[in-house]
């Protein structure tokens, strides 16, 4: 399932599933469909790392920057690497993250969890 913004025509449209698909490499390889919804991208620059994402009714991210509380022990690295290159990027907590559409067969509304990260695509 891809989610695409519904603002785009149709050649704009055309060229963010490619970009989607080429910077998700093999993740988004089987895309099985695109929706078009509305698209909205808040990105603070007041507050580092924090972000929100909303798509349409069916998704919505929304991320803070990393505590101090929430440091799981002495030895904080990133565990796993952004999933494509990135220019900059850091981890963030995703405050909540959620997923209720069609396509995926599966639904979640998650909060609190330290699996998100914030950065610039390399251009």
């Amino acid at each position: 399932m891809l989610l695409v913004d519904d603002q785009a025509y149709p050649q704009q449209r055309t060229a963010l599933e490619n970009f989607a698909k080429h910077m998700g490499g093999e993740l988004l390889r089987n895309v099985e469909q695109a929706i078009q919804v509305p698209i909205e991208l808040v990105v603070s620059n007041e507050h580092h790392g924090a972000a929100m994402l909303r798509a349409g009714q069916f998704a919505t991210i929304q991320t803070r920057s990393l505590g101090e509380k929430d440091h799981v022990c002495g030895n904080e690295e990133t565990y796993y690497p952004p999933l494509t290159k990135l220019a900059h990027s850091m981890p963030a907590v995703a405050v909540t993250d959620t997923y209720s559409g069609p396509g995926l067969g599966v639904s979640w509304d998650l909060h609190g969890k330290r699996s998100a990260f914030v950065g610039t695509f390399v251009r």
